[in-house]
């Protein structure tokens, strides 16, 4: 049965949006339609606190045009963001959702100083519990993902966007061999790319033959998370937690 997570907390339709993307409130709205496995974004402060955040600046989900780095966790706490919410921090985080599953994007410009702090939490066994049993982590730059699996072996770092790319291409073409796939990794897979049907259960077939998942990635209408389901994704990561239960009764 496909596994479906929450991309950045559930924040409504777009139109008329109910929550900013990965605060509390989102994550909240996200869970209370069935979620318990959910995505999100980490940056960190000029002091050094790690913060819930995927852009690089406040612009899009508060309307300031400041660098996250660039402010202190006492500035941050001041910011409002476009439904009134605070923005989270690692620590609030942890407190109230690390019961949950997660995949841990970890954004490539303070990617860095994010993994030491990181690291550096992991002096508190709940912490480090959490990190080792209850996280997957998704990187932009293989020099970061050695980096967190150098103190944590154990790690689960998902496929990066090029080997997602190159393994998406050589199965599409049936020859999965040349994919450089790897055995228990799971690729991102969009349904679709540019308007053409991608996922099928012919192609998740074949990642499936490597002993690989595929995750579809980011489905947008009802239709292209209906073709991820009907093609058997392993999971979907969607913006869109109001479908689940409409497309999997």
């Amino acid at each position: 049965m496909t596994e479906w997570i929450s991309h950045r907390g559930f924040c409504g339709p777009t139109e008329a949006p109910i929550a900013t993307e990965n605060t509390a409130e989102a994550f909240l709205a996200a869970i209370g339609h069935g979620f318990d496995h959910l995505e999100t974004d980490l940056r960190i402060t000029r002091d050094g606190h790690i913060v819930l955040c995927h852009d690089s600046d406040l612009s899009r989900i508060s309307g300031r045009q400041v660098k996250v780095h660039n402010l202190t966790r006492k500035e941050l706490k001041k910011e409002r963001l476009l439904h009134g919410e605070s923005i989270l921090f690692f620590d609030e985080f942890l407190d109230h959702f690390s019961h949950l599953r997660w995949i841990l994007d970890i954004k490539p410009e303070t990617a860095e100083q994010t993994i030491a702090a990181l690291n550096a939490l992991r002096t508190d066994k709940a912490i480090d519990s959490f990190l080792r049993e209850n996280s997957r982590y998704l990187f932009w730059d293989a020099r970061h993902e050695q980096q967190l699996t150098t103190d944590l072996p154990e790690a689960f770092c998902l496929a990066r966007e090029g080997a997602c790319y190159r393994a998406g291409v050589a199965t599409l073409l049936g020859m999965p061999v040349f994919g450089a796939i790897q055995p228990g990794q799971f690729y991102a897979v969009p349904p679709t790319f540019k308007g053409m049907p991608l996922l099928s259960e012919t192609l998740v077939a074949r990642f499936h033959s490597r002993d690989a998942r595929v995750i579809g990635y980011l489905p947008e209408s009802e239709a292209d998370h209906q073709r991820a389901l009907t093609s058997g994704v392993d999971q979907i990561l969607t913006n869109h937690a109001n479908l689940k239960h409409f497309l999997t009764k």
